[in-house]
């Protein structure tokens, strides 16, 4: 098959699932090319299949990613799989997280035939354990592989999600308006060196530095890259400070981490309604 692989990442995770997708279909022998929905790229009517990833943001595909989708010239039935990655997994406010994009993409012509959750470390609110971490980074390459698997047999796999989470990705497109202004709050403190990680780091090219310091223009999507990449931790939220994980998130360090010295007690670790989605995500791998 000849597939092109689209994807919108933040702090690496989307990024690092498409392109291990992307080495899986080459390893297979299949024609597989990755690139950045920001790269604006067009897609070639000749294509056997678009895969598109997207990190989860507020129930919904990143703007961004809506827009590129809305750039694409229209196509005659070119199929297309939907992959959101998200820290929570497959559970309530997640579920209609890809009814938008595909709504977009019919519209173009497009034949959105699957779609599917990847579950990543969390740099959201509330942080993931070390060790539960490294499991999901683990089961990574397998969870690729079936998805390949299933692609290569020509599987079906859509869903139909509720009215009651619909409305939850509906209300959640108030974080494409609400997203800019928390850009434009982030604090610069006198740690600042000016060393342009946070510009080169900002997925969507919002930040500049103007007098030694960055500047925020009005394009913020609340990936919190910029934050978690500032090795001097001179940037601050200046309101929702609560989604900001206090000890920061970084995902190539977790990739080079050691593992804990104990197993993950699936109990005990992924305890409570937060953690199901991810629970069963585990679980479903080992059994």
């Amino acid at each position: 098959m000849k597939i092109k692989i689209a994807y919108f990442s933040g702090t690496g995770c989307t990024e690092l699932v498409a392109n291990n997708l992307n080495r899986e279909f080459l390893g297979r022998g299949h024609l597989s090319e990755c690139f950045k929905v920001t790269n604006n790229p067009s897609i070639d009517n000749d294509i056997d299949l678009l895969v598109i990833c997207f990190v989860v943001h507020a129930c919904n595909a990143p703007e961004p990613v809506l827009n590129w989708a809305k750039s694409l010239k229209t196509v005659e039935s070119t199929k297309v799989v939907i992959i959101s990655v998200s820290g929570g997994g497959e559970v309530t406010p997640n579920l209609s997280c890809r009814e938008p994009l595909k709504r977009i993409l019919m519209k173009r012509g497009f034949n959105p035939f699957y779609e599917t959750m990847i579950i990543m470390p969390s740099n959201w609110i509330v942080p993931t354990k070390h060790e539960v971490s490294k499991k999901l980074l683990e089961v990574l390459p397998s969870k690729l592989s079936y998805i390949v698997n299933d692609l290569e047999s020509g599987k079906i796999n859509l869903t139909k999600p509720l009215l009651g989470n619909r409305i939850l990705t509906f209300l959640g497109k108030l974080e494409h308006l609400g997203a800019p202004y928390f850009g434009k709050k982030i604090k610069v403190d006198q740690n600042c060196n000016s060393c342009g990680i946070c510009v080169s780091k900002c997925p969507v090219s919002n930040i500049s530095i103007v007098e030694k310091y960055p500047t925020f223009a009005n394009k913020c999507v609340l990936c919190l890259n910029c934050i978690y990449s500032c090795p001097q931790k001179s940037l601050k939220p200046g309101i929702m400070k609560f989604v900001v994980i206090s000890q920061g998130f970084n995902l190539k360090q977790i990739i080079k981490s050691d593992s804990l010295d104990w197993d993950i007690d699936y109990n005990r670790d992924l305890k409570g309604l937060t953690w199901k989605g991810v629970k069963q995500y585990l679980l479903e791998d080992i059994n």
